[in-house]
């Protein structure tokens, strides 16, 4: 392999390095923010977390009901023929073009899917962006409301800076779905429960 094809392979890593650090630098000449001041109590967690959880399965269901109408009767086409080529009788002289029925048949349906899990995903966002812009977030109930409003100590500028964050990642949570933020709450749970076993011993 060379060098060439290994900076084209990891090209997304270089930029995603040097758009870092020139955040870091725009942080350190001109913002300058000061810390929000988080409180995490790993028993509130599950509390906090639940309407994220809710509206994250609320969403799972409302795509489906917006996609399946206009994809899964082209599916089942798909599908069926897919189980006859599966039922034809075996023939020797026939196995050849079966075979390659059968892949041709099975590709269709696979490409068809994913077709489908990309509407699927960006209708999910959609939902996602509109409600995380409307108030239901990951990181904010976990700020200190009094440090978060107090503009002598943070600025309009880093409020609007997290607010917009936390609409990003609450979106890309929830068109996880609500497995994905269960994953969450069990990492954190998890990850306490073993630094209090660790402190035990």
């Amino acid at each position: 392999m060379t060098v060439k094809s290994i900076a084209v392979k990891n090209w997304p890593l270089y930029v995603s390095s040097v758009v870092a650090v020139l955040g870091v630098v725009i942080f350190r000449v001109f913002l300058k923010w000061d810390f929000l001041g988080f409180s995490i109590k790993i028993t509130e967690m599950a509390n906090l977390l639940a309407p994220l959880a809710f509206a994250a399965a609320v969403i799972e269901r409302a795509v489906e009901i917006i996609v399946s109408p206009w994809r899964d009767t082209e599916a089942s086409k798909r599908e069926n023929t897919l189980a006859a080529i599966k039922a034809r009788p075996a023939d020797p002289s026939r196995d050849q073009q079966n075979a390659l029925d059968l892949k041709t048949a099975s590709d269709s349906l696979d490409d068809y899917r994913g077709e489908t899990q990309r509407y699927a995903f960006a209708v999910s966002i959609a939902l996602s962006v509109l409600v995380s812009i409307a108030g239901v977030r990951a990181l904010e109930p976990f700020v200190d409301a009094a440090r978060f409003h107090n503009l002598s100590i943070t600025s309009q500028a880093q409020q609007l800076f997290f607010l917009c964050v936390d609409v990003a990642l609450s979106a890309a949570l929830l068109a996880g779905g609500a497995d994905g933020v269960h994953s969450v709450v069990n990492a954190v749970t998890s990850f306490f429960d073993d630094t209090a076993d660790k402190r035990k011993s």
